[in-house]
């Protein structure tokens, strides 16, 4: 009985975390909007979607770097928490997860703010 408290605790614990991470990398994202004079409109949690932030369309290089602000907020956590592998490995779930080019990840985004950019569309 006592292993599966144990079990239980640690996925707790690893439910925990991930939801830290999440919320971290959408911080990432909100700190990099503002900074860049991009307003946001709402942040927001959905059952389908998680954490997620509405915000003004920026340009499209502020795009990409909103984009990518958010996976790298998970990649310094990564890099800054070698005594915690637990939460080090929730980011790491957290980037992989996003910087995949699949439809409506940051990934997806950011490669799509990379096609304009080489194609010459710096404002749109």
């Amino acid at each position: 009985m006592r292993t599966v408290s144990a079990g239980f605790s640690q996925f707790l614990v690893g439910m925990f975390l991930g939801l830290l991470a999440m919320v971290l990398h959408e911080c990432g994202h909100f700190v990099a909007a503002r900074a860049l004079g991009v307003r946001v409109t709402r942040v927001g949690v959905k059952w389908d979607k998680g954490m997620y932030i509405v915000r003004e369309r920026g340009s499209v290089s502020q795009n990409l770097l909103i984009a990518l602000a958010g996976p790298l907020v998970n990649l310094l956590l990564v890099a800054l928490q070698p005594w915690y592998p637990m939460f080090a490995l929730a980011n790491v779930c957290c980037v992989l997860a996003n910087v995949l080019p699949i439809e409506g990840t940051d990934g997806y985004r950011a490669a799509g703010c990379w096609r304009e950019i080489r194609n010459g569309s710096l404002t749109s």
